[in-house]
This record gives C-alpha cells, sequence and structure tokens, in this order.
C-alpha cells in the first residue's frame, strides 16, 4: 500500500529511531539560539503591529516567550519606517526580558512598502524581476519581487539584515518566502536560465546572510512545506539555523500524508540541530471572511476546544529547540497574544521518540502521554500532576 511505502520514508528521516539515538543527537547549535526548557510547551510568538507593541503587549510577550518575531508592518506608523518599528521593539523586548531572541522580518522576495529599504528599490528599476515578456512580475499583481540573480540586489538585500542584526540589537533575521521562489510553475515566467540563476542567487543570499550578520545570528527561512503533491524547504537546512513549518494540517497541507510528512521534517531538522517553529492553525485563519466578523470572544473559544490535535501532533515530532505556534494570523486581533491552559502545564523531557502504527502515533513525557491519529483527526494527551 501507498501508507507502507511512506512510513520507511519517515523512518529514514529520523521520526522512528531508537532511544539511543535519540539522546545522543548530533546539534549544532551556536550561542545564539534561545535558551530552551521542557519544563512546559516551548511557545514562539509571531506577529506585526504598524503602531508598534503596546506596553502590555511588550510584558505579555517577554513574559511568555524567549523566542519571537515581528512582522513586515511592525512600528511603521510610529517610527517612520518598519526598520526603525522593529529595532525600536526589539530594543524594549530585550529590555523588558534580555534572555529573548528577536527575529527580525525582512521578506527574501516580496517588495513591501513601509520599510526605508523599499525606497531605495523604487530608485533601481533594473533590479524588478521581469518575466520573458518584458513585463514586470508582480504577485497580486501590486508587488515587485526582487530579482536575486542580480548581484547589487543581493548586497542591498543582505546589508539590510547586516544594519539590524550585526549592527542592531535584532538576534537574527526571519527571511519569508522561500516557496514562492523556488516553485516550479516561475520557470514559464522566467525561462529556465533565468530560474537557475535565481535558486543560485537566493543561496548566495543565504552565504551573504552569515557573513554580514554574524555567525551567532539566528538566520530562520520559510520555511519546509508540504502538500499531497510537494515536499520542499529541507534542502536549505545546512546553511541555516532555523527553518517553519508554517502551514501544518491547514491550507493545502492537511492530509494525513501531508502532516505525517511536516512531522518527519521536524523531527529530522531537530536532530541536525536546528531550531524548528511550529505553526499550527485552529481549523480557520485570517483569510476566512465570513469568519472574520465573528467576535474575538467566539473564534478564541473555537481555537482553545481545537488546540488538542495539532499541540499533540507537535509533541509526537518535538525535539529540542521545537517551538509551537498558534495563532489564525499575523496580528495581535489574530489570537497572537491569546493563552490557552496547556501552555502552563508541566511537560517534561521526552522519555523516547514517537511510536508509529499506520497514522496512529503515540509518544510519553515525564508528564504527559500524547496519542494522535492523523487519519481521523484525533488526539489526546493525558497530563499527569507535576
Amino acid at each position: 500500500m501507498k501508507h507502507i511505502r511512506f512510513i520507511s520514508q519517515i523512518a529514514l528521516s529520523g521520526l522512528v529511531l531508537s532511544t539511543a539515538v535519540f539522546c545522543n543527537p548530533l546539534y549544532s547549535q551556536h550561542a545564539g539560539y534561545p535558551n530552551f526548557s521542557w519544563d512546559t510547551v516551548p511557545v514562539y510568538i509571531h506577529y506585526g503591529d504598524p503602531n508598534g507593541y503596546t506596553d502590555e503587549a511588550i510584558e505579555f510577550i517577554a513574559s511568555h516567550s524567549d523566542f519571537v518575531c515581528m512582522e513586515k508592518s511592525q512600528g511603521k506608523n510610529v517610527h517612520g519606517s518598519v526598520e526603525k518599528g522593529q529595532i525600536a521593539d526589539a530594543k524594549r523586548l530585550k529590555a523588558a526580558n534580555p534572555d529573548i531572541k528577536v527575529l527580525f522580518y525582512w521578506n527574501t522576495f516580496l517588495d513591501y512598502g513601509g520599510y526605508d529599504a523599499h525606497e531605495v528599490y523604487q530608485q533601481h528599476p533594473e533590479w524588478w524581476l521581469r518575466n520573458l515578456d518584458g513585463e514586470l512580475d508582480f504577485k497580486t499583481g501590486q508587488l515587485k519581487r526582487y530579482d536575486l540573480s542580480n548581484p547589487e540586489v543581493r548586497e542591498w538585500w543582505t546589508d539590510v539584515v547586516e544594519a539590524a542584526v550585526a549592527n542592531g540589537p535584532c538576534d537574527g533575521v526571519f527571511m519569508d518566502a522561500f516557496p514562492q521562489i523556488t516553485a516550479a510553475a516561475n520557470k514559464r515566467l522566467w525561462g529556465d536560465a533565468k530560474f537557475e540563476a535565481i535558486q543560485q542567487g537566493l543561496m548566495d543570499v543565504l552565504k551573504l546572510t552569515r557573513e554580514k550578520s554574524g555567525p551567532n545570528a539566528i538566520l530562520m527561512y520559510n520555511g519546509i512545506r508540504n502538500t499531497d503533491t510537494l515536499s520542499f524547504g529541507m534542502q536549505y537546512l545546512d546553511m541555516a539555523d532555523a527553518t517553519t513549518i508554517e502551514h501544518f494540517g491547514y491550507f493545502q497541507s492537511a492530509s494525513p500524508d501531508a502532516m505525517a510528512r511536516d512531522m518527519a521534517a521536524m523531527s529530522e531538522a531537530g536532530k541536525r540541530g536546528k531550531i524548528v517553529v511550529f505553526k499550527a492553525w485552529p481549523g480557520f485563519a485570517w483569510i476566512d471572511g465570513d469568519k472574520m466578523k465573528r467576535p474575538h470572544e467566539e473564534l478564541l473559544a473555537e481555537a482553545r476546544r481545537n488546540i488538542t490535535f495539532p499541540l499533540a501532533c507537535f509533541l509526537v515530532a518535538a525535539q529540542p529547540w521545537s517551538y509551537f505556534c498558534y495563532t489564525w494570523g499575523y496580528q495581535e486581533t489574530h489570537g497572537s497574544l491569546d493563552w490557552y491552559p496547556e501552555f502552563d502545564k508541566p511537560l517534561g523531557k521526552p522519555l523516547g521518540d514517537a511510536q508509529i502504527d499506520g497514522f496512529i502515533y503515540t509518544r510519553e513525557f515525564e508528564h504527559c502521554k500524547v496519542w494522535v491519529d492523523l487519519e481521523a483527526k484525533e488526539a489526546r494527551i493525558e497530563w499527569t500532576d507535576s
């Protein structure tokens, strides 16, 4: 059967390994990694506010997580640009929690406004990506894309990282949109030669980013993605410190096979010493227009009811420096500052890797037992007294 063949792929990826291997992973962490603990569920926070974080938000984030990323709009209404907004709020977060690691959001492909760097890009039409017909390559008809095959673009892009990280308060960079750069459909737009030049340009961006940001900066790319027809993202692991699994259980990644591959990828990346952010969804997202008309209290209540399955899937595959992120979008109103009782329960170290029988997964921690059925999308987390 198809699924039996797939289980062997999971085993090769490292999800089904002996306890001896689990206890002796080959890590490659450096001094810039966040603090990590199994005491409770490790939580990552990722959202932006064009008006900057409020004092209440700073206090919440700093007291609930040691790992955070801002977003592409951060503070621009208050500080005049996204760079200035991110740098200002990074300083505030680190003043409130000296141990927190703050990532600078910087899209690797899409020219979002609000950045000072956008104004520079506007002055260089030779940097704008064009299709075979010479027309500009837009996303949704309005966002220009970076031509990463141009070395000047790569220098400019990495200079922005250097200013925020090596010469600023941020601890690393969140490099967004990798799947959009590497989509095979782009060959029809750019031609084979241009497509390959852009892929090499992306690799060169990773190398330059490391050189300019320093050996202890966190380089996170977005990300690993599995659908029924796609498995993407693992090829960049050796050049970065961190990655995200952004669509787990939602969008085009909701089938049992896709979820199993996401979980296998997280386990393998973790055992290779990488930080992995597991972005889970409560069964809806900010793009669901009718849903977003409902009161926040109703959305939060539904998210609370639905957390067990994605959290259990995370726990099944989690390794040291795996982080759980559970919201329905990237703004404060999308649940970014909501908290869940499960996050405060004692967790403890895992007692071994997951056991797998078809789509059934089980795993034990010091203070809980986890059971997941990917096919039925059901799960149980049995918490014990601390």
